[in-house]
């Protein structure tokens, strides 16, 4: 049996787009830089509004280049404010849902492999909420 090292190289490759993307949050975009990142849209663990995913069920692919702002990059995500259809929408976006990275001002692309999307978190407000405090016996 051999070692597999597939796990440690993608995890690398999700760290230069971190490191990336923590220079654009710094000094901006170099000269033609620009970015286009393909995410999968379907995983709990992205934050987007509704009307982008359920137009973009699966994925989705946006361009960091003239109008984004509020670029926030932390260890596990990143967020960004983008405007779709005249709507300015804050997305968060963990590393681990990101499909493509691509600059093609430097010809410059990584593919990545799509992971298992974390089960779906329930919708609380639609959940039933039972008293137990009525079902225990009255024997005190």
């Amino acid at each position: 049996m051999t070692k597999d090292y597939k796990p440690f190289m993608q995890r690398a490759l999700r760290q230069v787009i971190r490191d990336i993307l923590r220079d654009v949050a710094r000094q901006g975009l170099d000269g033609d830089s620009h970015y286009f990142i393909t995410f999968q849209t379907d995983r709990s663990d992205v934050q987007i509004p509704t009307f982008i995913r359920s137009k973009y069920p699966k994925e989705i692919s946006i361009i960091l280049h003239n109008q984004f702002s509020g670029l926030i990059v932390n260890d596990e995500s990143f967020s960004v404010d983008l405007t779709f259809g005249g709507v300015l929408s804050t997305l968060t976006i963990p590393y681990r849902a990101i499909l493509t990275f691509a600059d093609p001002a430097a010809q410059f692309v990584l593919t990545l492999d799509p992971e298992k999307a974390p089960c779906p978190v329930s919708d609380s407000s639609s959940e039933e909420i039972i008293d137990l405090t009525s079902l225990r016996s009255k024997k005190q």
